[in-house]
């Protein structure tokens, strides 16, 4: 599958979000890996545009691929924003009465629940989010569906 290129803006979100779930189609993902795809690729890619672009005062675009097998959907996103590994994002406080939580992380949190893994890697001001999902096995072997929240 070619890959996406589009600005790196919250207008452009959707588009690469598309192409995810169009990307987990082709593989011939089920509606629950579709699901956490699409958690996944918009959380990470709305954090892009506004941590690593915005915020930073940056411009840039954001470039998402995909490849997959009959065992796994790999999606990559790319970007020349501010580098951050979501995986330094503290887990968000859920024993809290929600008006007491600091908001903040819980997307994050979800998005990276969702994956079977996902590795972040930076060279030459690039950055590069690499997020798995394997297709579903029989529910009792399978971890995902024994996955606990806290």
């Amino acid at each position: 599958m070619e890959s996406l290129k589009v600005p790196g803006t919250l207008q452009e979100i959707e588009p690469v979000i598309n192409y995810a779930v169009t990307a987990a189609h082709e593989a011939g993902f089920d509606d629950h890996e579709l699901h956490r795809i699409r958690l996944a690729v918009d959380e990470l890619a709305t954090n892009i545009v506004l941590h690593g672009y915005e915020e930073a005062g940056l411009s840039g675009e954001l470039q998402i691929s995909a490849q997959y097998d009959e065992e796994q959907l790999v999606i990559t996103l790319e970007d020349t924003g501010e580098g951050y590994d979501p995986r330094h994002t503290p887990p968000p406080d859920l024993t809290s009465p929600v008006e007491k939580r600091p908001l903040g992380g819980l997307g994050v949190y979800l998005a990276l629940w969702a994956l079977d893994q996902f590795d972040y890697e930076q060279q030459k001001n690039r950055n590069r989010s690499i997020l798995v999902v394997q297709k579903s096995c029989p529910e009792r072997a399978c971890p995902h569906h024994n996955r606990k929240l806290v």
